[in-house]
């Protein structure tokens, strides 16, 4: 049993301290369809992080504060390269996993719409077993991703794709699940409606990372997922434009009350320059420096910590 990074594979016990969900290199103006962004959105606010030397120096800080590894979640279609994420996990020192999958429709290379799902599942298998291009490079996870208030149109073909990769190759599906008021689906997490089908593609739920989940919580509902075999990921923190720290320290405490603590994850979903140390945010370091201290003032041991940042991801992306 064997975790796949940029280098090659990793026993479990190798992960160590996880980040999840991050960004490391990515640009979202090489989208191929930028005009379904919509009008008002400016190329300034896109993702991107594409400056070698500073995201180096970034990992380096993650390491030094005790981080071991970040899953990095930039698919193609948008800045995914798989010999640079190589070169900076030398560099750093730090194991980096990479994606195969799809973003949201504005991002999907045009061969999403040209493809069978069949077809499309099989170039996704080749990705995890075979490796990217010519480099041999292979990643680690596969990613579905919904920007609408439905599971409808090329996201959907390209979650039936994922789901048979995921049958396939037994690794995890991480998922995008924008909470937006926009869309008014129950909970405020469109993995509800994602579990439905992987479900009925024969997915086992365990497999499954509901993402973004503290963007508009509803703990009925991320306890519901849980208790269908989800993992249950907490993946914005420190963006409080979307919820408090301190109320989501609440809520990982309440699930872990309520029993869930092996379905939990943590991380920040960095993206943007301004978020960065080097852009005056805080980095992958947040969740060390700013998190973790909140969790521990309202009483979260240090063994359901070492839970939440190594024993929950190493089992979530371990391939079975």
């Amino acid at each position: 049993m064997v975790i796949q990074t940029v280098l090659g594979p990793i026993s479990p016990e190798q992960l160590g301290v996880c980040l999840p969900h991050e960004h490391i290199w990515c640009d979202q103006r090489l989208a191929p369809r930028q005009e379904l962004f919509g009008v008002t959105r400016s190329t300034s606010s896109y993702m991107k992080l594409n400056d070698y030397d500073r995201m180096c120096a970034e990992l380096i800080a993650y390491r030094e504060a005790g981080g071991s590894s970040v899953v990095e979640v930039t698919c193609d279609g948008w800045g995914r390269d798989l010999d640079v994420l190589a070169r900076l996990s030398a560099a750093s020192g730090v194991h980096i996993v990479a994606t195969a999958g799809f973003y949201i429709e504005p991002c999907l290379p045009a061969f999403v719409a040209e493809w069978t799902v069949e077809r499309l599942a099989d170039h996704l298998t080749r990705e995890i077993e075979a490796g990217v291009g010519d480099s041999g490079r292979r990643c680690g996870v596969l990613k579905s991703a919904i920007h609408r208030a439905r599971v409808e149109g090329l996201e959907l073909k390209g979650l039936r794709a994922v789901a048979i990769a995921q049958r396939r190759t037994g690794v995890a599906i991480t998922s995008h699940t924008t909470g937006g008021r926009r869309q008014e689906v129950p909970g405020g997490t469109v993995g509800v409606l994602q579990l439905e089908i992987l479900r009925a593609e024969g997915v086992d739920p365990s497999r499954f990372i509901v993402g973004h989940v503290d963007e508009r919580p509803d703990i009925d509902v991320l306890c519901g997922l849980a208790e269908a075999g989800c993992f249950i990921q907490f993946d914005v923190i420190g963006k409080e434009h979307w919820l408090l720290d301190e109320t989501r320290a609440e809520l990982i405490t309440a699930m872990i009350d309520r029993g869930y603590l092996a379905h939990l994850l943590m991380s920040h979903d960095r993206n943007r320059d301004h978020e960065m140390r080097y852009g005056g945010g805080t980095g992958y370091r947040h969740l060390f420096d700013c998190f973790l201290p909140r969790l521990r003032r309202l009483g979260v041991s240090p063994a359901e910590i070492q839970h939440l940042l190594v024993t929950n991801p190493a089992r979530a992306f371990t391939r079975v």
